[in-house]
Order: structure tokens, then C-alpha cells, then sequence
């Protein structure tokens, strides 16, 4: 009995070592020694325990839509330094006009693509590097002949639309800076005098003299920091300045009130839901406006009404638009009275916005 629990220990005591490696001591190299199975004694080596990899934990991956405590969605920009953020804006419009005996079609389409290079990010503010890179523009009247224009294509023969030409090809390729914050509001923009210039000087020789101080007042007005800020916040600032719970929606309405058309504007946002890929926003909006005036005996009378709907996709990760689709459709009736005569004009308009 003794001999047998005697057995069982040195069993155990094997058992032990094979599993802890005991250190028995060291050797003239400072090596540590251990008893192997064997019973010799020998240098401890690495063991698969020492071996194995430690699995830090993976921070989480940013984004620009991210979900709070709350269950509510914060947004903010993160784009990546050095990428190119394209973006395409196009805008498709049918009108068709009838005064109750024959009826008219017109529509005009036009392409815009601008790349927006991120160059640094420094306080929450990125710098942006702005560039057009084409622009198009196709329009057809009411007997079905159209006139186009690309800046990819050559110069048209059509006086009139060889100027619009000259006037976005002058653009093509030229930069400008803009700086802009986490939440899409533009800082500054700098480098749009000398887009300018190339632009008037692109069109001074095509144009008279009243025709070129028209132009350089229309570009005066159109390339400024305010209305490159004002567009690019209207197109691109899609998100409010506020958490939102999946569901929630928030509006934005414009009263109306100076010239012949006064009325309201609304306009409806969702936010549908929040997918890894792409963030998609819902839209609805109304316009109602009416007007009218009395010059010379002559009484004019319009009436507006108009809903818009789509959606809209940001991309989660880094807050940039992915792919905005927007259909408006207006009615708008037009009365002229005079001398005890009244016609009604009715015109439906269809207008397509898309972005990338």
C-alpha cells in the first residue's frame, strides 16, 4: 500500500514538472535549467505558452455617422488626407407648356463634375482642393433641334453657345482652395481671381463691350465666397447640426415674401436608416406660391404649386455623398387679362437633380 501511494506521487510530482518546467537552477551562461522527462537535467527552452501571440483588442473603426449612448446618430466629416472626393452634379428638366389648344416641349440637361482633393486637416478644419473637371450642357426647343456644348468636346460653332463653352472650359483643370469644418461649413476660400481672369479673358474677344461688362458682373457675382460657400452648403450639407434618432425628421422652410410670388417652401428629411456602407436620407418637400400684377391695363396672375421626393445616400464611413436622386414636379398657371380677353397659360415643369 505504501509502495503504491509512493507511485502515485512520483507520478504526480512527473505530472508536475512536465507541466511547469521547475527550474532546478542555471549554467555558466546564465541559462535556466530544468529536469526533463528523463530525469536529466537540462537548459529550459521556449515553450509553446511563451510562443503564442497576445491579441490586443482592435480600436473601433471611425466613421462619420456614429451612434451615441442615446441611440441617437452624431455627424461629422472624416475624410482621409491625400483622396479625392469626386463629385458629379447633374440636372435633367422637361417643361411642357399649353394653353388648353396646342401644347409645347422643351428640356435642357446639364453635367457638372468637380473633384475635391483633401490636402490637410488641422484644428477640425479640412483644407480642400478644388478642381472642375467637365462640364456639359444639352438643350432642345419646342420644334425638337437641340444645341449642346462639353468641355471634353471642341469648341462649338454656335456663337451663342461657343461663349458658355469658353466661359466653363476657362474653368477646366484651374483650382481654388477652400476650407471647410467637420460639419460641412465653409471657412474661407481662397484662389478665384485667377480663375476669373482666365475666364474673362477667354470670352473678351468673342463679346462686345456691354456683353463683356454683363459677363464680368455675372462672374463677379457667381465666383465670390459666399456663393461658392452657399452652394456647396445647400448641396453638400446634407445632415443637421444635431443627433438624430433612427426615424427622426427635421425641416427646413423658407417663407416667400418679396416680388409678385409670395408663398412658402418646405422641405422634409428623414433619416431612414444607417447601414455600414451607406447612410440613406429620405426627402419630401412642398412649394406653394402665388402672385400676381397689374402694369398698363394688363393683369397677370400665376399660381405655383410643386412637391419634390428622393433620397439621399452618405457614405458612413467618411460623411461624403454617395448618390442623391430628387425629382421636383411643379404646375404653374399663368393668366393674363386684358381689354375683357383672358388666356390661361399651363406649364409642367420635371426636374431630375442626381449627384455621383
Amino acid at each position: 500500500m505504501k509502495k503504491l501511494l509512493f507511485m502515485m506521487a512520483v507520478a504526480m510530482a512527473v505530472v508536475s514538472c512536465k507541466k511547469d518546467d521547475k527550474v532546478v537552477g542555471k549554467d555558466k551562461d546564465g541559462k535556466e535549467l530544468i529536469v526533463n522527462e528523463k530525469g536529466d537535467t537540462v537548459a529550459k527552452t521556449e515553450t509553446t505558452d511563451s510562443l503564442k501571440v497576445v491579441e490586443t483588442p482592435t480600436e473601433p473603426e471611425v466613421v462619420a455617422i456614429t451612434k451615441g449612448a442615446d441611440d441617437k446618430y452624431a455627424y461629422k466629416y472624416n475624410l482621409e488626407i491625400g483622396k479625392t472626393y469626386p463629385m458629379t452634379l447633374g440636372i435633367k428638366t422637361t417643361h411642357t407648356a399649353s394653353d388648353g389648344k396646342q401644347s409645347q416641349k422643351m428640356s435642357s440637361e446639364s453635367k457638372k463634375q468637380i473633384d475635391y482633393t483633401v490636402k490637410d486637416f488641422k484644428d477640425g478644419v479640412y483644407t480642400l482642393e478644388v478642381k472642375s473637371k467637365q462640364y456639359s450642357e444639352k438643350m432642345t426647343d419646342p420644334s425638337g433641334k437641340s444645341i449642346s456644348y462639353d468641355t471634353n468636346a471642341a469648341k462649338p460653332a454656335n456663337k451663342d453657345i461657343a461663349v458658355s463653352w469658353s466661359i466653363y472650359k476657362a474653368m477646366t483643370g484651374k483650382t481654388y482652395t477652400m476650407k471647410v469644418d467637420q460639419k460641412g461649413k465653409v471657412v474661407s476660400v481662397d484662389g478665384l481671381e485667377g480663375i476669373k481672369t482666365s475666364i474673362l479673358n477667354s470670352v473678351k474677344k468673342q463679346v462686345s463691350a456691354e456683353e463683356f461688362k454683363f459677363f464680368t458682373q455675372i462672374i463677379d457675382n457667381s465666383l465670390n465666397k459666399q456663393a461658392i460657400s452657399s452652394q456647396f452648403e445647400e448641396t453638400m450639407n446634407i445632415f443637421p447640426n444635431k443627433t438624430l434618432a433612427l426615424k427622426e425628421s427635421w425641416s427646413d422652410s423658407q417663407k416667400i415674401d418679396q416680388g409678385p410670388m409670395k408663398g412658402n417652401i418646405s422641405m422634409k428629411r428623414t433619416l431612414a436608416s444607417v447601414e455600414p456602407a451607406n447612410t440613406t436620407i429620405t426627402v419630401n418637400g412642398t412649394q406653394s406660391l402665388k402672385g400676381n400684377e397689374s402694369q398698363q391695363g394688363v393683369t397677370m396672375s400665376a399660381n405655383s404649386s410643386a412637391n419634390v421626393d428622393g433620397k439621399i445616400l452618405l457614405d458612413t464611413k467618411s460623411g461624403w455623398i454617395n448618390k442623391v436622386n430628387l425629382t421636383k414636379k411643379e404646375t404653374l398657371k399663368r393668366t393674363v387679362e386684358a381689354q375683357g380677353q383672358k388666356q390661361t397659360m399651363t406649364e409642367s415643369v420635371t426636374t431630375v437633380t442626381t449627384v455621383n
